[in-house]
């Protein structure tokens, strides 16, 4: 084959000469090597867009689903602490004057009081718009609401709903106020406080007899709501408090007996007076005169033993809120009147076992005893529930080092996680009674209350799986019985806890991973 060719000599020519091509190269294997690399580096772009985009996805998780996510804000009454004033004498003056010193003291968030109207001397309703000028004048009132805004200290007052004074000029001059039957002496129908005492007085002028529910040595009489012009005072009476003072709650005693049977059929129970249908439409239209910013509490249930989930649901609100209802109930076999009368574990255990606790509906917890070391023990173990404590401030009789104490527990109750969104599990120790409630939730610490509301001394090992083999002592109230200090910083489980009467302490711990960090 001929071949032209250039020499390397300056002006040369080319020449021709004869020579032969390569043999060709094959092309297929050329081809492999380039479709070779281009898949590599498709799949690494591949590889890195996945990278990236799984990146991406888990930053996205965290932000939107945070393992120890913030629990969310809750309302005051979900962990509250209510001071009581059962003294009727107390002027306003002289509670404005105190309400700093109270408000250091009990560290509460709001004050109950009682009716600010007139009562009678038995403590019925003389009227529901005046002032009861033996605690002050509407300015003091004023001045008593503008100094607890300032504390931001909530106010809460009785209002009760369900009958007057017979001293009352309503008793005199509005017979249709009231519920009359001739036919009362055939009735069997019996006062709230005395199952043996008929609830019809008979009255010689009007030559009939008047119901009165709650017996209060013959001083009170029901009034009648199905007489709209009492309805509508009583909503009237309401509204003016409420606009004019704005109260922050209500107490509302008497509500579930306003409406009674109009026929007066006799029944048993009172199952004739008490829960009617009506009741819970009244409940709504007080409801619907103050908003949910400001508290309702229902004065009284009168059993944990209801499983009436419509009854509950019908008096705080149902859950759809076409109906409004109460924040709170008050429950009549959760008051304690003393020591002696009233099983705490017991109570516990019916509580935790309750529609009450299943449906998460709140209730005052509220001490009458005068033991002291009891009402501590007891304020400290609801703490740890969720609901509102009520301290008497004359019959709870606690002492300053009682109160440091279960502030300091109140204080964490509000500004811990594990306290407003934790789960809740309480135990009984088998052999020994003592109570324990523990407070969990993911990525903050675990709380535990060990209460002994025997009257005489525990001993027990605390057996939970969960919890590391030390612990932290967090508080006690100094009643161990045996060698242990009170003053311990560290708690190893392994190790035996003896309580004396009405003694408790607190236990925390950090999960697994942390655990270390309470022991260094």
């Amino acid at each position: 084959m001929i071949q032209a060719s250039r020499t390397e000599e300056p002006n040369s020519d080319f020449q021709i000469t004869h020579s032969s091509f390569p043999n060709p190269q094959p092309i297929l294997p050329l081809m492999s090597a380039t479709w070779l690399r281009q898949a590599r580096i498709i799949s690494a772009l591949v590889y890195i867009f996945l990278q990236i985009t799984c990146f991406i996805f888990i930053i996205v998780c965290i932000v939107r689903f945070p393992r120890c996510q913030k629990a969310p804000t809750t309302e005051w009454w979900m962990n509250g602490v209510i001071l009581r004033f059962s003294n009727h004498t107390l002027k306003f003056n002289d509670l404005t004057k105190s309400l700093k010193e109270h408000k250091t003291r009990f560290n509460m968030h709001a004050i109950w009081f009682r009716p600010v109207f007139p009562l009678s001397n038995q403590s019925n309703p003389l009227g529901w718009k005046d002032i009861d000028s033996s605690l002050g004048e509407e300015t003091d009132l004023i001045k008593l609401m503008e100094r607890a805004r300032d504390e931001n200290i909530r106010i809460i007052i009785d209002y009760p709903l369900n009958h007057v004074s017979i001293k009352s000029n309503y008793f005199r001059s509005y017979e249709s106020y009231f519920v009359w039957n001739e036919q009362g002496n055939t009735s069997n129908w019996m006062t709230t406080n005395d199952n043996e005492t008929s609830a019809w007085t008979y009255d010689k002028r009007k030559n009939s007899f008047y119901l009165h529910q709650f017996d209060n040595d013959n001083d009170s009489i029901d009034i009648n709501y199905r007489n709209n012009r009492v309805f509508n005072d009583i909503i009237d009476s309401i509204s003016y408090w409420n606009t004019k003072f704005h109260f922050d709650g209500y107490n509302l005693p008497g509500l579930s007996y306003a409406y009674e049977d109009y026929e007066y059929k006799n029944g048993t129970g009172n199952n004739q007076t008490r829960h009617l249908d009506e009741d819970y439409l009244l409940l709504a239209r007080i409801r619907s005169e103050i908003d949910e910013k400001h508290i309702l509490l229902f004065d009284s249930i009168d059993s944990l033993d209801t499983t009436d989930k419509t009854l509950l649901a019908r008096y705080y609100g149902d859950q759809r809120k076409a109906l409004g209802g109460v924040q709170l109930a008050s429950l009549n076999d959760y008051i304690l009147p003393n020591e002696t009368e009233t099983n705490l574990t017991k109570l516990f255990e019916s509580y935790y076992h309750s529609t009450f606790y299943k449906q998460k509906q709140l209730f005052v917890w509220s001490s009458l005893s005068s033991n002291a070391i009891l009402n501590e023990a007891f304020f400290a173990t609801c703490l740890f529930h969720t609901g509102t404590i009520s301290i008497d401030q004359q019959g709870s009789r606690l002492l300053d080092n009682q109160l440091h104490r279960l502030r300091t527990i109140m204080s964490h109750t509000r500004k811990e996680d594990v306290f407003r969104d934790g789960k809740i599990r309480q135990t009984i120790l088998p052999g020994s009674t003592l109570l324990t409630i523990k407070r969990t939730r993911r990525g903050s610490k675990s709380y535990m209350i060990i209460v002994n509301f025997n009257d005489s001394d525990k001993n027990a090992t605390i057996v939970d799986n969960d919890k590391p083999e030390k612990v932290e002592m967090f508080l006690n109230n100094e009643n161990f019985c045996g060698n242990r200090s009170a003053k311990l910083r560290i708690i190893e489980l392994k190790d035996s806890i003896c309580l004396k009467p009405y003694g408790y302490i607190i236990i925390r711990w950090l999960p697994p991973t942390e655990s270390l960090s309470i022991i260094f």
